[in-house]
């Protein structure tokens, strides 16, 4: 694509009427946002107008070149989200109040008191309430959901991150590498 005289006017035309590079670039075609940027500042155009809150886009009809395809954007709203997937059946029974307690507010609960949300449909932050176990900031039954132990396979993996960890820290000719 060249600049010709009458590409150079139109351009300087679209600009002084506010529409934005990109609008540009589509009104004039087979030319990039970027090239249209280039030009505009090599012809000292680019300060020549203040900054406008939203830019126009350009609205005229829309010229394919060979080979591309149409897109339009903006036209038919955000898309659609996907379905939220089924909980399982542990999770429901995790956020069911526990019987004994007193389910409250998070925010009203108080020292000694299990800090888990347990299910409320307002959309508050619902906490159990119960009484805790030892240091823990939850009940028992909360506690043993939210620490479940490692498996023997999971804490042998874990050790082997741990050990190459150390190995790599202890290493002269890996500290050295990280030091160049």
């Amino acid at each position: 694509m060249t600049w010709t005289d009458a590409r150079i006017g139109e351009l300087a035309r679209l600009w002084a009427a506010g529409l934005s590079a990109s609008g540009i670039a589509e009104a004039l075609g087979e030319v990039s946002r970027s090239a249209v940027l280039g030009k505009l500042h090599r012809l000292k155009l680019l300060r020549s107008r203040k900054a406008a809150s939203a830019p126009r886009r350009y609205v005229g009809a829309a010229t394919l070149m060979p080979g591309r395809t149409l897109v339009l954007r903006g036209t038919h709203g955000p898309p659609p989200r996907p379905p939220e997937p089924p909980r399982a059946p542990w999770c429901e029974a995790a956020f069911a109040p526990l019987a004994g307690s007193s389910p409250r507010p998070w925010l009203t609960r108080e020292a000694g008191e299990c800090a888990f949300p347990v299910g409320d449909d307002s959309g508050e932050a619902v906490s159990c309430c119960a009484a805790v176990q030892g240091r823990s900031a939850y009940c028992a039954a909360h506690h043993a959901i939210v620490f479940r132990p490692m498996s023997p396979a999971a804490r042998a993996a874990e050790q082997r991150r741990w050990d190459r960890t150390l190995q790599r820290q202890t290493d002269p000719d890996d500290i050295a590498r990280s030091a160049a």
